[in-house]
């Protein structure tokens, strides 16, 4: 009896797992979603691609929206960045163009599905877009060129894939040179422009680009090359003021004063020449290397009507020291009872006694009169009104101040010019104006009979 009961027990269990299995799988669900591809992509740019999908089958359920996601990650979802094709989804391909893109950047594109409440996706693709597309710049060839400046610039003919924030040229002393060194700036958006180069160095080759910036990067144009002239110096003295330091000032013997854009003195004392005359620093290093010109324009008058002696005699003096200068001047003279003036011109130097270069000389003389000293291929020449009087070695000069001397007279000098000038005929060059040093000096010096 006890086996037969075991029996049914065992009977009754299997009866009620198969009861089991067979009500479970009667309760299973197969749910059915939509079927989408990503098919491929096409038209690739720097910023922007198109994107295919194909919608193979659809269910019978709401699909509220399809399109594609993008990332640069791979599966992209919705969730992230999508764009969603507009009508009702319906099989078949359909093509989304995606923009906003970075350039020469790899992306990840699945196209989608809104079956019921589940996006339903298509399988991972990757894309690189190109590389950007750069404003389009050239250079301008270099002009107005100068010891300490020039002019350049350039032309923006494309902006490329973004707007052109900034233009202008770089420049540097090496080949290629770039915005992180010296740069201009002159504007932005397309078109020419025309850029200032300040703070060369002369005597420098310089390479200059042009350069325009987008906010995908930088674009330069082709490299121009050019050269700097040497500095050269000059004194430009017009006395309409006394920029300078020019002494002014009167004594028993006359007076010196800026008047009516002349420096004029006058002195008189019987046996002596005064002088008055300023420091120009570095005069002589460059005089002694370099060719040089001066021009002034002179005006001898009488100091005193009534005294006897008839000659008035002025000029330009340079290497000057307390005993020491070179001269090249005029003698004016009126012999008494006439009106009748004869000129005459001399040049020499002085180092506690005279050495005459040249005795004096008559010329045709006018009420003023132009002085020129030039310094070339070793020798000075001299000129009184555009005629050459001398030709003279040249000797070295030692001292850097340079004046004017009178004795007997009242002189009016117009204008005092000094030029360094170049070896070439041809080249350009950048006149630096010097600046005297300290205030003006003036002082005596006894006469012998050879001045």
């Amino acid at each position: 009896m006890r086996k037969n009961s075991k029996f049914l027990i065992f009977l009754l269990s299997l009866s009620f797992i198969a009861c089991l299995y067979n009500d479970c799988k009667k309760e299973e669900i197969v749910i059915v979603y939509s079927k989408i591809q990503t098919v491929g992509t096409s038209n690739t740019t720097s910023m922007a691609t198109d994107v295919e999908g194909l919608i193979e089958e659809l269910t019978e359920t709401t699909h509220a929206e399809f399109g594609v996601c993008w990332d640069t990650v791979k599966d992209p979802t919705v969730y992230k960045q999508k764009q969603v094709v507009s009508g009702a989804a319906k099989t078949g391909s359909f093509k989304v163009n995606l923009t906003g893109l970075k350039p020469a950047k790899t992306y990840h594109t699945r196209a989608f599905v809104l079956d019921n409440k589940k996006y339903v996706y298509g399988l991972n693709l990757s894309f690189t877009t190109s590389a950007a597309n750069l404003p389009i710049v050239t250079t301008t060839s270099v002009s107005g060129i100068t010891s300490v400046y020039a002019l350049s610039g350039g032309n923006v003919t494309g902006e490329g894939d973004k707007p052109v924030l900034s233009k202008g040229v770089c420049y540097d002393t090496i080949a290629q040179p770039t915005i992180l060194k010296t740069k201009t700036i002159d504007g932005w958006s397309t078109g020419t422009f025309t850029s200032t180069l300040t703070q060369l160095i002369p005597s420098k080759t310089y390479y200059v680009r042009a350069y325009a910036i987008s906010e995908f990067g930088i674009s330069y144009g082709s490299q121009v090359t050019f050269a700097t002239t040497a500095k050269l110096f000059s004194l430009h003295e017009d006395y309409t003021d006394n920029k300078n330091s020019w002494y002014t000032g009167s004594d028993t013997y006359g007076t010196i004063s800026l008047t009516g854009g002349e420096y004029v003195f006058g002195y008189h004392n019987t046996g002596y020449l005064r002088r008055t005359y300023i420091s120009i620093p570095a005069f002589l290093t460059m005089a002694n290397s370099k060719d040089f010109e001066i021009n002034l324009r002179i005006k001898n008058a009488t100091y005193d009507a009534s005294a006897a002696n008839p000659d008035m005699i002025a000029g330009f003096i340079w290497d000057n020291a307390s005993a020491n200068f070179k001269y090249f001047g005029i003698k004016k003279s009126v012999p008494s009872g006439t009106t009748t003036a004869s000129y005459y011109c001399t040049a020499g130097s002085y180092s506690g006694s005279y050495t005459t270069w040249l005795s004096y000389t008559s010329f045709t003389g006018t009420d003023y009169n132009k002085l020129t000293i030039k310094k070339g291929g070793g020798n000075y020449y001299f000129y009184v009104n555009d005629i050459k009087v001398l030709k003279q070695a040249y000797s070295n000069i030692t001292y850097d101040a340079l004046g004017f001397y009178a004795q007997d007279a009242i002189i009016s000098i117009d204008y005092l010019y000094i030029d360094q000038k170049t070896d070439k005929k041809t080249a350009g060059y950048d006149l630096i104006q010097w600046i005297t040093e300290g205030g003006g000096i003036h002082d005596l010096i006894k006469i012998n009979d050879s001045n």
